[in-house]
């Protein structure tokens, strides 16, 4: 595994605006710098049955024959061992079935060996006909950055948008941009910057549908997290893959709320979810443990 490995983190991430021979860009030491960070993720959906004492019960991935075999082997045996605070209705512990969706890192080690882990799962499932949740009802499509990322550069732009009661957006950060295509260390900032910039200018016209039922009906302002992927083809995301990046820092919007869970943007799927939101059993076991 390792091998593969090693080729999809480095031979799968192109080089946009470099000129330089490969030789040369191994032998620049802030290029190799970059290349030590990045990383190769895999989402995988699936759904978990959780015992009335919060402990698993039985694990189900979707599309499982995608997956390399040893992926699938340390998933299920990692999520076997997980524990979750007893699920409770009337006061009484009861077992439950949850989505999952997760976020698989595999990375490079120094000494040739690949290391991969569990870095985030969300147990939240994104239904547009969901009139508890806000959901987006119309908007302009964000355009490419051309002018200011470069052609061939790639990346996914995870948003923080806060929406008001009549739908409209009252303001929108960039939470995190991670790149799919190495460019020079100088470049980086400013390619960051205009992805972000393209997908914040398109979403601040966007008109939301706010929630008209349940217990987030009656807030004055809902705060949503959102990817948005800038990649010049579409590949399906139903199908777990590889995929290499660059992470990028994580950022906190100044009127952002504390969140009572942790949550990685990056392992949602796609749509909108509201911020700070406890709904799905709680995880106690801590990740990130390859």
């Amino acid at each position: 595994m390792a091998s593969s490995l090693r080729w999809i983190l480095v031979a799968g991430l192109g080089l946009a605006g470099v000129s330089a021979s490969p030789g040369s860009v191994e032998a620049a030491p802030s290029m190799r710098a970059l290349q030590d960070q990045v990383e190769s993720s895999m989402r995988i959906h699936g759904s978990l049955d959780i015992g009335a004492d919060g402990h698993v019960v039985a694990v189900r991935l979707k599309d499982e024959q995608a997956i390399p075999a040893g992926v699938v082997g340390f998933v299920k045996e990692s999520m076997a061992g997980w524990a979750f605070e007893p699920t409770l209705q009337e006061g009484r512990a009861v077992p439950i079935t949850t989505p999952v969706s997760l976020r698989v890192v595999g990375k490079v080690q120094g000494d040739g060996s690949a290391r991969i882990e569990i870095r985030s799962a969300s147990f939240m499932e994104y239904r547009e006909d969901d009139l508890t949740r806000p959901a987006r009802l119309s908007g302009s499509v964000p355009t490419y950055p051309v002018r200011t990322a470069g052609r061939g550069a790639a990346a996914d732009v995870f948003l923080l948008i806060q929406v008001g009661r009549d739908g409209k957006v009252r303001n929108v950060a960039a939470e995190q941009v991670n790149l799919r295509v190495l460019v020079p260390p100088r470049q980086l900032d400013r390619v960051r910057t205009a992805f972000a910039d393209s997908a914040i200018q398109a979403v601040r016209d966007w008109q939301f549908r706010i929630p008209t039922q349940g217990p987030l009906a009656d807030r004055e302002t809902w705060v949503v997290r959102l990817p948005v992927r800038y990649a010049d083809h579409s590949p399906s995301r139903d199908v777990p893959a590889w995929e290499p990046y660059l992470p990028g820092p994580r950022q906190r919007a100044a009127w952002q709320q504390p969140e009572p869970v942790a949550v990685a943007p990056d392992a949602l799927g796609d749509g909108v979810y509201v911020a700070g939101e406890t709904r799905g059993p709680v995880l106690k076991t801590v990740l990130g443990q390859g």
